[in-house]
């Protein structure tokens, strides 16, 4: 009885030991100073399109199992869809879209990508900026612009930046001078800020491409403002349909794995300060719907390793020194 007694004083001991260890790490672990997810390339399609190496006939399906999986992360600021939200800019889709991501518990900011928008008819620039604005909370595109910005807290500023044309059918991304001149302003104003710069467009491709990239002068010039900006932490863009990171000069360029492609998934995005010197940017991984639909994109992709990333592209705590 006494060695049971004894047993038992030891099991409980640990036992409270062990809670103790565990709820003064989770006292230690410092707050999110910016807690988001980035989603893009959903291109939401008909129902009655096919499924192939694009999942657009599952596009609806898989759009809102990412907003059914956004809305179980607890204590999000935000959701950030880099561009592409549908496939075709017909006022039918993207009403459907618009209707879907307002099942989103939390604020979802758009930009736009070149499958957003129409030329030579359909909804145009206007029209498509129209439908957001005309949501029950409209928060995108503000004034109605094509680029905008948003400050989630006191600390940060997300800038929104437009690299799409309706002069021409082209997945090539552009950004004149008017609006690089806007974005100097913005970062101006937000010295005394953490920014994460938005576009639908790479300003550094996760992998070359004949015809995806930002054409010059904007190109050079827009990295140029980037790198010169200390208080600029990243770029995130979507696109290629591949996950990537990669860190130049303190910048992380950022893009995301698309949604309607394998790899079929988005990231979440937490931001904490441990030390004086770094912020830390971590990427957490979150594949949607299941696997066998998945594997269906996987099966019929030629380039489903360079969309897929290797693994440190996938999940990754970046480290970015404050100056």
């Amino acid at each position: 009885m006494l060695k049971t007694n004894k047993r038992f004083c030891i099991i409980a001991l640990v036992l409270t030991l062990t809670v103790n260890f565990f709820t003064i790490v989770r006292a230690n672990e410092p707050k999110p100073l910016l807690h988001f997810v980035q989603i893009t390339d959903t291109h939401l399609q008909k129902s009655i399109a096919k499924d192939g190496e694009r999942l657009l006939g599952s596009s609806e399906k898989l759009l809102t199992d990412a907003i059914n999986q956004i809305n179980e992360i607890k204590n999000l600021d935000f959701v950030l869809s880099t561009g592409d939200q549908v496939d075709q800019p017909e006022k039918k889709i993207v009403d459907k879209y618009t209707d879907i991501i307002e099942t989103s518990k939390y604020p979802w900011y758009v930009l736009l990508g070149n499958h957003d928008v129409s030329v030579n008819g359909g909804l145009g620039k206007r029209g498509y900026i129209r439908k957001f604005r005309k949501m029950k909370t409209p928060i995108s595109f503000t004034e109605n612009m094509a680029y905008y910005s948003f400050s989630p807290n006191d600390k940060f500023t997300i800038i929104c930046l437009d690299g799409t044309t309706e002069k021409v059918v082209t997945p090539q991304g552009q950004v004149d001078d008017e609006q690089l001149n806007w974005l100097e302003d913005e970062l101006k104003a937000s010295e005394d800020k953490y920014v994460i710069i938005a576009l639908h467009f790479p300003v550094i491709e996760p992998f070359k491409s004949k015809d995806h990239f930002i054409l010059e002068p904007g190109r050079t010039r827009l990295q140029e403002i980037v790198e010169s900006h200390k208080n600029v932490i990243a770029v995130f863009s979507g696109h290629y349909h591949a996950a990537k990171l990669i860190k130049i000069k303190n910048k992380i360029h950022n893009s995301g794995p698309a949604v309607v492609q394998w790899p079929n998934a988005f990231r979440e995005v937490i931001i904490t300060q441990q030390d004086p010197q770094y912020l830390l940017v971590n990427f957490k991984w979150h594949p949607v719907n299941g696997k066998e639909l998945r594997d269906v994109s996987k099966n019929n992709s030629k380039s489903w390793k360079l969309t897929q990333g290797a693994e440190e592209d996938r999940e990754q705590t970046v480290k970015w020194k404050i100056y």
